[in-house]
């Protein structure tokens, strides 16, 4: 009798963990913006979906079905180190006291006079 009271409370245990790791939302940055059959996907080559303040970091911005001579990036410590390609390669430093909120609005626009346009958020963390 005990052995099926263990089994009953393992399962009912078991079902609510399964349970709650399929519920579990893992926020992920949103890096990619499409329009049409045009995509600019940013790449962080870290690893992670953020940046860290003081420290810089190279970010690729892969454009699908753009010319990288219509493209543009714009926010605070954005330095483009070049272009191969669809790829354009920058690095991105951002000091600790330059946001007012932790997250960094990098701009880019792009297309005939760089008509379309488009404002990605990218979480900001204090260096570790």
């Amino acid at each position: 009798m005990n052995k099926n009271i263990a089994l009953k409370s393992f399962i009912v245990f078991m079902t609510f963990t399964i349970y709650s790791c399929r519920n579990s939302e893992t926020k992920k940055t949103d890096l990619i913006y499409k329009n049409g059959n045009q995509k600019v996907e940013i790449q962080i080559l870290n690893g992670n979906d953020y940046l860290e303040y003081d420290k810089p970091t190279e970010i690729n911005f892969v454009l699908t079905n753009i010319e990288p001579n219509t493209f543009s990036v714009y926010g605070a410590g954005i330095r483009v180190l070049g272009t191969k390609g669809g790829t354009i390669r920058t690095e991105i430093k951002v000091s600790n006291n330059h946001l007012e909120t932790d997250t960094l609005k990098v701009k880019v626009r792009f297309g005939e006079k760089r008509k379309e346009k488009h404002e990605f958020n990218i979480p900001m963390k204090i260096k570790e």
